[in-house]
């Protein structure tokens, strides 16, 4: 049933090659502004073993006990490798892993208590590859596609048995979902399974659903079957962005819709910050946010605690997610409640 999407992900190794210039939102060992890292030059030597996803080890994230909630939610965490050491995430190493495990601590928490959680762990690209040639790049991009692919189809023919389930990632997660959404969304015969899915950090733009009509935008809290995407920033600040392209299509968080209408911060119910020691501060009413020139801009109680070494000042990337924490949860919580009374 799945096999198809072999040939299309392989196609498409060129596209997915710019993911490397995206920086995470966890701390890594490299900056935007930093000195390229100095690699050699990439060799089939240079290949971590692939993932076997019939495996524990080779998933960020799954459940111990797959019936605990009768609904899924599948987590595409963004880039972790960065720095001089590897062209390829070898997913045994314990740092790089327990930095993709921040992602689910600082974002997909969101989801915690609603569902069972699959996050698969694959062979990524080091942001260096953005430095390389295309021929270069293609050449190491292509264990990462491999991976993403085999994960999704490993996930759906021995996990999902059936269970709705939501879609959720950030960054180049999020860069990755919407290829897979473009490609195959309509034609992979589960797309009535689908709650909702988040694809925040990225842009889904209007070329998107013209090369995929199958591909619906959210415009209702309750709405099911459609897709969120979103980019912070400041006001003013789309530009300076990386993630935000021409004819990017923005839903609110703070209101679900696409309306350009301002939300105050009144509307939100938390943005949620984790401390050093590991604890969660929750701040309602921490920032607004209004759809302006593909972007979200989002005007915050404390702006200084957004910004981060790793985009320019008033590019709120690394806080896509918890700034509208409580909100996503909440949203989360009534798509699963309209999906299950809608009786499909």
């Amino acid at each position: 049933m799945y096999r198809f999407f072999e040939a299309v992900f392989f196609r498409n190794a060129k596209r997915i090659a710019i993911l490397t210039a995206i920086l995470f939102v966890v701390p890594s060992p490299g900056t935007a502004n930093e000195k390229r890292p100095s690699l050699p030059p990439f060799t089939k030597a240079d290949v971590p073993p692939a993932p076997d996803y019939s495996k524990k080890t080779s998933w960020l994230a799954k459940p111990e006990d797959p019936d605990q909630f009768d609904i899924d939610i599948l987590w595409l965490y963004p880039t972790v490798l960065t720095g001089d050491s590897a062209w390829l995430m070898n997913i045994s190493r314990k740092d790089l892993v327990a930095s993709a495990e921040l992602s689910i601590k600082t974002e997909a928490r969101v989801f915690s208590g609603q569902a069972n959680l699959y996050a698969p762990l694959y062979r990524q690209m080091n942001l260096a590859g953005f430095y390389l040639s295309e021929p270069d790049r293609d050449a190491i991009v292509e264990y990462g596609v491999h991976d993403v692919r085999q994960a999704f189809e490993h996930y759906m023919q021995h996990y999902n048995k059936g269970r709705p389930f939501i879609l959720a990632a950030h960054s180049q997660g999020s860069y990755l979902l919407t290829q897979l959404l473009v490609e195959y969304w309509g034609k992979i015969g589960i797309e009535d399974q689908l709650i909702a899915g988040y694809v925040v950090g990225w842009s889904i733009t209007d070329e998107d659903l013209r090369d995929n009509p199958s591909i619906e935008i959210c415009d209702a809290a309750h709405q099911t079957g459609c897709f969120v995407s979103y980019n912070s920033v400041a006001p003013g600040k789309q530009k300076d962005s990386p993630v935000i392209f021409p004819g990017a299509i923005v839903v609110n968080p703070l209101t679900w819709t696409r309306e350009d209408t301002l939300a105050p911060a009144s509307r939100n119910r938390g943005s949620v910050f984790i401390e050093k020691n590991g604890t969660y501060q929750i701040l309602p009413g921490f920032a607004s946010a209004r759809i302006a020139n593909g972007g979200l801009e989002v005007v915050a109680e404390d702006p200084d605690r957004l910004n981060s070494k790793f985009f320019p000042e008033g590019v709120y990337h690394s806080y896509d997610y918890p700034l509208f924490a409580e909100n996503i949860s909440m949203n989360a919580a009534q798509r699963i409640q309209a999906y299950l009374s809608s009786g499909k």
